[in-house]
């Protein structure tokens, strides 16, 4: 079932893609390649990324723009982060995960962080937990997570500094495959498992998914957002036929 009307999208991604057969239209709330290709994602980060957003709730496609912004490689210039931040501002989402950042400050894309902030899109992005700081995450009112190796999935803590930190594994695999062997469980993993992924783009879609699922769960904007372990003044997303039962996609 939804977890937000369809208009305006949920969530904003800036990423790989997403797994096959996803088509952009209709399935993608929105969805652009600045080299025209197509959304699905080639390099995997992207698929782990969805799949640790739906480790706290079911998200379906048709509730997500995509900026396509890597297609060869992880890495990307200014120039090229602000033009996926100018994207999104056109139609701007509820939450966007960026889960990336430059080692300085940029005027253009610093506009339009603030373009979208003042639109109300509440913006999560990954953060190195040592070292200097990188952007967006650094600037005042964009919520900077890192990752923490101790930490299991759930609520992220908040420290001193406002920054907040999350379980810095990847979930593998999706709600269909549940019973997949994860980072965090404790012994060894089953023979020929893969390394597992790691890093703050992970903790920040931890932190994210479980901000959603708490959204859900409140279903209004109330008091006693802090305490249930969401951001101050969190976007509260609101299930539409939260009366019919029923399961997501």
């Amino acid at each position: 079932m939804p977890v937000m009307p369809r208009w305006p999208p949920t969530l904003g991604l800036i990423d790989s893609g997403v797994p096959p057969g996803v088509a952009p239209r209709p399935r993608l709330a929105r969805f652009h390649s600045p080299v025209g290709a197509d959304p699905e994602d080639r390099l995997g980060h992207g698929r782990a990324i969805l799949a640790t957003l739906r480790h706290y709730l079911p998200l379906p496609p048709r509730e997500i723009a995509l900026y396509k912004l890597f297609e060869d490689r992880l890495t990307a210039d200014a120039a090229a982060l602000a033009a996926a931040f100018e994207w999104h501002a056109e139609a701007p989402p509820a939450w966007l995960l960026c889960s990336l950042g430059l080692p300085r400050a940029d005027a253009r894309l610093g506009a339009a962080v603030a373009r979208l902030r003042q639109a109300g899109t509440r913006i999560v992005a990954s953060s190195p937990r040592f070292g200097a700081p990188v952007y967006p995450a650094a600037w005042p009112g964009v919520i900077a997570v890192s990752g923490a190796a101790g930490l299991l999935p759930g609520p992220p803590r908040k420290s001193r500094d406002g920054r907040w930190y999350a379980c810095v594994w990847a979930t593998r695999g999706g709600p269909e495959e549940g019973g997949a062997w994860q980072p965090w469980q404790m012994g060894p993993p089953p023979p020929g498992t893969p390394p597992p992924l790691g890093g703050a783009s992970f903790a920040a879609a931890h932190a994210l998914g479980y901000w959603l699922a708490e959204s859900v769960a409140l279903g209004s904007a109330s008091s006693g957002e802090e305490r249930r372990g969401l951001p101050e003044r969190s976007v509260i997303i609101r299930d539409e036929n939260a009366e019919r039962p029923g399961k997501g996609s």
